[in-house]
């Protein structure tokens, strides 16, 4: 059996739905690990992947064998790739709801993550790399350093999987997600993923900077082939305990011992300003993350449920699902480019609901959707002539 790749990024986050931990992975194409000159046909673009696993209480993980195509192929094409667990899932803490509420800010948590990761990394360095001794690396500064964004705009697919589709399918328009990372209180789960989004973007760029003085000082010597760095693991947080601690204590007070709605939620940060309601948790305004470039943001979606499967899988979702697309947050995807990928031998969806889904969309006026339908495809992309055009599909799709 075919090995996936390995991860350049092991490390958790949490989710700021209540601060459950969650595993995440980030994978780095091998344009970004080699140097310039060894491949003049391979120019990385500013572009990456977040893809999302089926459902945990049937083995769903970042492990599972279609989100590892998905992972394999975009690498091909030199896209970076983001993967989590959801809770309950392999690693993560806590367990799958019956919801599929806070898994929705599973995904948020992810997503915000990743766009801001993509935004203050600076693969190619836009100035010749500083001098050091000959054998001194550069090394990452601090985790609050101010960083200076690429004027070039990132490209950030939001993909999904069977499950992981259908809370893709539910997730709020990116610039709603951004809003509630603008100025984080001190100490929130939103907070600690800004720190974490720019500790490793930090080390990231520190990378690159070091493989570009290796390169220029090989070019000098004529040496050729480079080591490749092994797999970072992150755990931990990024803030103190006492500051996280408060944190939640305050969130708890907040929402009355319950969970609330994402718009619910949204709505109050949005408006902390003027509703400080704790000492414990001022805005700290020299962590803000305003991204001056908005990224340019896709959908991809993998075997997506219908019900009554959807239903049974998150009963406050599914519902919706099929729901008209100008109801809520269900024009987005129609706006935007998206690619659905399906076949007409999956045993957990109607494949007519899909068709008819497909076709509503893009007959939609200025839809950017496109459906495609794998003859003979199961949910699982089992044979190998189905696995086959899948890969081609996506690796068309995304070059």
């Amino acid at each position: 059996m075919h090995r996936p790749p390995d991860a350049h990024y092991s490390f958790t986050i949490p989710s700021i739905h209540d601060d459950t931990t969650l595993d995440c992975r980030i994978y780095h194409p091998d344009a970004l690990s080699k140097p310039t000159y060894s491949d003049k046909s391979v120019q990385w673009k500013r572009r990456g992947i977040v893809m999302a696993h089926p459902y945990a209480p049937m083995g769903g993980s970042y492990d599972d064998r279609v989100v590892s195509i998905v992972v394999e192929e975009f690498l091909k094409t030199g896209w970076i790739v983001g993967t989590f667990n959801f809770r309950g899932a392999h690693g993560s803490k806590g367990r799958t709801s019956w919801s599929g509420r806070p898994e929705l800010d599973d995904y948020t948590s992810y997503a915000a993550f990743f766009v801001h990761y993509m935004c203050y990394i600076q693969p190619i360095p836009t100035a010749d790399p500083p001098s050091t001794p000959e054998q001194t690396p550069i090394v990452p500064q601090p985790a609050n350093t101010v960083h200076t964004q690429s004027d070039a705009c990132p490209v950030v697919i939001l993909g999904g999987y069977s499950y992981g589709s259908m809370i893709l399918r539910h997730l709020p328009p990116v610039p709603t997600i951004l809003q509630l990372f603008s100025a984080p209180l001190a100490g929130s789960a939103a907070e600690e993923i800004l720190l974490r989004a720019r500790k490793l973007a930090d080390q990231s760029n520190v990378d690159w900077q070091n493989i570009a003085r290796d390169e220029v000082r090989a070019r000098s010597k004529t040496k050729t082939g480079y080591n490749t760095r092994p797999s970072l693991t992150i755990g931990g947080e990024e803030t103190s305990p006492d500051k996280r601690r408060s944190s939640r204590e305050v969130r708890r007070s907040m929402d009355g011992g319950g969970r609330l709605e994402i718009k619910t939620r949204l709505r109050s940060l949005s408006h902390r300003r003027r509703e400080n309601t704790s000492p414990h948790v001022q805005p700290d305004t020299t962590k803000t993350a305003t991204i001056n470039i908005p990224p340019e943001i896709r959908y991809l979606l993998l075997s997506p449920l219908t019900p009554p499967i959807s239903t049974l899988a998150a009963p406050a979702l599914g519902y919706k699902f099929w729901a008209k697309p100008r109801e809520g947050h269900h024009d987005v995807i129609a706006k935007h480019t998206t690619l659905a990928v399906f076949g007409d031998q999956d045993v957990f969806t109607s494949v007519k609901r899909i068709r008819d889904w497909a076709a509503q969309l893009q007959a939609e006026s200025g839809s950017r959707f496109t459906g495609v339908e794998v003859a003979g495809a199961g949910h699982f992309w089992l044979a190998s002539h189905v696995e086959q055009t899948l890969r081609t599909t996506l690796r068309e799709w995304g070059s």
